[in-house]
């Protein structure tokens, strides 16, 4: 997997960054076209109406048009990273890398806030411009934490955005960078999208970083063609202007179509998931746009932390949490109480629960966070989709060198998103995407439907994926007074056998919220499938609620422990040589009296 090329000339990298590979605009109308034509017409042929199946992917990609891969020496392009996706082996010299199983679908999330200036200072404008120098001269992995100290952190981090060095001498000509790189981003994905084959996404990610708090969103469209401009946190620095901007650039009628999914909601510390004080209409713009979050990727989970009482005592909070998950960490004991619940509000189990409350309040409001749930690597090696423990070698800020990798134990592969969807266009699992008929992984493949009902769910013949026509699939509601409702949970792993299958539960009732975690099948030596019907025996007609699936695998290896073995270093790195338990979580489903 590694090299023995002893260095890098990177002061050249962006000479490989691929202009000749970026098509041009008529090229990519042509393409284009040809790809939207093959959408309308007849069905995939494996496609049946009403059989779905399940789609794996990859939603949060970064490339060398990513300043913060870029800096650590990354040099592949959007073309080259949706290539790597559909199972084409990369080797730079530096890193080997090829999927054991390639992705179904993918999108490139590179920053929208930096694409005006790596297009000026890297890809394809090459300025001699002295910050352009200087940043072409120190992007390499031994240096590349001056990247984020000079050009990333003065740009996203501080109380306010502040737009490039480059940029401020000439805003036009970065306004105009900013608009071909973009045009060129929409070409790769439109070039890689193959209907029935490979689905590329068109995409990016609106960066916005207040005093560190990441409060981040990728931003992802349903067709050939994304919003006018690349939406980015200097420009429109709030979470209303991002929704405002999609409403004014990007119209079903004119055939585009977006959602925005949070990610790293563990380094949000609270923030901008304000529905308590949200206006009417952003609270309108976040139900339309806001489906879905990212719960599982390379820098930690955000399912959820423990109480303030129990923060030293994680419990069922204690999967690749990446400790401490805050923009400035300190020791456990020196939180407030009030700054660890404000933290924990913006992990997954805090935004359903605030989704409940928002909706009792105001009862002709809908649930502002109904949220499904996805996984996604945030890779910034332009390798998506590599999740195995065994395969993999660490971040952007370590990948291939084992002392760099080893100081950053807390980052892992990331997850995957998988989707159940009809055929493999983008229409279809866009679709399903915005109905929340999703689930997330932390890398394996694991196969699991979930479905609720009043009654006439089982467990027949027929394996434990097959389709289900009672009830209502994870990401839906049942909705109107009701006995006590069935739970469907069905799983088949994948290589490596299932350990156990718990129901999350959230409960609100005039405004007293109770929460659990319900063990509701186990296995000590590990089976290939499993099916359980549950039901909610606690179950109270006038209350709200959710309920969503976890299941988790017999433990396994993590990915510190290949490579500290490999190296035969394993004592030197307490904490390396473990065992993980790698698991998926299922949309939830919620209920709502009627």
């Amino acid at each position: 997997m590694k090299s023995s090329v002893a260095a890098c000339v990177w002061t050249l990298v962006a000479l490989v960054l691929a202009p000749a590979c970026a098509p041009s605009p008529e090229h990519s109308a042509a393409s284009r076209g040809a790809s939207e034509s093959a959408n309308r017409g007849a069905p995939c042929l494996n496609a049946a109406p009403g059989q779905k199946q399940i789609y794996w992917g990859d939603l949060h990609v970064h490339t060398a048009w990513s300043l913060d891969a870029y800096g650590y020496g990354t040099v592949r392009s959007p073309a080259e990273a949706y290539a790597f996706a559909k199972g084409e082996p990369f080797d730079d010299g530096r890193i080997q890398a090829k999927l054991a199983r390639p992705l179904d679908f993918m999108a490139v999330t590179d920053h929208a806030e930096w694409l005006d200036l790596m297009h000026i200072c890297t890809d394809p404008g090459f300025s001699s411009a002295a910050y352009c120098a200087r940043l072409r001269q120190i992007s390499k992995p031994a240096t590349g934490a001056e990247v984020f100290k000079d050009y990333v952190n003065p740009t996203i981090t501080g109380p306010q955005p502040a737009p490039p060095g480059i940029c401020k001498s000439d805003p036009a000509a970065c306004t105009a960078a900013l608009a071909s790189q973009w045009t060129r981003l929409q070409a790769a994905a439109n070039d890689a999208n193959v209907p029935c084959e490979f689905t590329a996404f068109i995409g990016y990610e609106w960066s916005a970083t207040p005093n560190y708090s990441h409060t981040h969103r990728n931003v992802i469209f349903s067709g050939a063609r994304g919003s006018d401009q690349a939406i980015d946190y200097i420009r429109h620095p709030t979470l209303g202007q991002l929704f405002d901007q999609l409403d004014a650039q990007c119209r079903i009628d004119e055939g585009c179509e977006a959602i925005t999914i949070p990610h790293n909601t563990n380094f949000g510390d609270g923030n901008s998931f304000d529905v308590e004080t949200d206006v009417e209409r952003v609270l309108e713009q976040r139900g339309r746009y806001e489906r879905l979050i990212e719960i599982s990727q390379e820098k930690g989970t955000s399912e959820c932390l423990p109480a303030f009482a129990d923060r030293a005592k994680p419990g069922d909070c204690d999967f690749e949490p990446y400790i401490v998950q805050r923009s400035r960490p300190k020791p456990l004991d020196q939180y407030s109480e009030g700054e660890w619940e404000r933290m924990r509000s913006s992990y997954v189990r805090g935004l359903l629960r605030r989704g409940l409350e928002a909706a009792e309040k105001n009862q002709a409001r809908n649930n502002p966070l109904q949220l499904g749930l996805i996984g996604s690597t945030d890779t910034h090696t332009g390798m998506g989709g590599l999740t195995e423990e065994d395969a993999w070698e660490g971040s952007v800020f370590g990948f291939g060198n084992f002392e760099a990798s080893m100081s950053r134990l807390g980052f892992g592969p990331g997850g995957l998103a998988a989707v159940w969807a009809e055929e493999n266009t983008r229409e279809a699992l866009f679709d399903a995407l915005k109905r929340r008929e999703v689930y997330a992984t932390s890398g394996p493949r694991i196969g699991v439907r979930f479905h609720a009902a009043e009654k006439g769910l089982s467990c027949s013949a027929g394996g434990a994926l097959a389709p289900v026509s009672a009830g209502v699939a994870m990401g839906s509601t049942l909705r109107g007074a009701m006995d006590r409702p069935q739970l469907r949970i069905a799983v088949s792993a994948d290589r490596t056998p299932l350990a156990r299958i718990e129901i999350v539960r959230g409960v609100l009732k005039k405004g007293a919220y109770a929460e659990d975690v319900v063990p509701v099948w186990a296995s000590e030596t590990g089976e290939r499938e499993a099916c359980v019907v549950w039901t909610d025996d606690t179950f109270d007609p006038a209350m709200t609620a959710y309920w969503y699936a976890r299941i988790l695998e017999q433990p396994s290896r993590r990915w510190s422990s290949y490579a500290c073995e490999a190296a035969g270093r394993c004592d030197e790195f307490p904490g390396a040589d473990v065992q993980i338990q790698e698991r998926a979580w299922a949309s939830p489903i919620w209920y709502v009296p009627g």
